[in-house]
């Protein structure tokens, strides 16, 4: 690929619904060859907006979307219970101000845990 096709290539990626004369402007090319770049994409919908994965943004105030991993990626992975993945989920969760909080809430859900496991009621343990 070409430093001239790399260019258009990226600023088609990120103005799909820009026409072909509006990328032939931006990029300093002729519109005929943008329109044969975009002839290659296979794609109908290309120019259609990208809605975000759930796993690139959060709701809150966590920052678990700037991570690789997610808690949501543990909890599907190992296919923890509810309990078990509230834990994980508190211990890499950064939220100002309640680190101690966020301690006393894994201590309590360990406590009831422990406690179902003692009296032999495991609601939503892998069989």
């Amino acid at each position: 690929m070409t430093p001239i096709e790399e260019r258009v290539w990226r600023y088609i990626v990120k103005n799909r619904a820009a026409d072909p004369a509006t990328v032939a402007m931006a990029c300093g090319v002729a519109e005929t060859y943008v329109i044969g770049l975009m002839d290659r994409i296979a794609s109908p919908n290309w120019q259609e907006e990208v809605q975000p994965s759930t796993r690139a943004y959060n709701v809150g105030n966590s920052d678990y979307a700037k991570h690789k991993i997610q808690p949501w990626a543990i909890w599907l992975e190992y296919q923890l219970n509810p309990w078990d993945a509230d834990i994980v989920k508190r211990v890499l969760r950064t939220k100002e101000g309640e680190r101690r909080l966020d301690y006393e809430k894994i201590i309590h859900i360990c406590q009831e845990r422990i406690e179902q496991l003692d009296n032999g009621t495991n609601p939503g343990d892998k069989k």
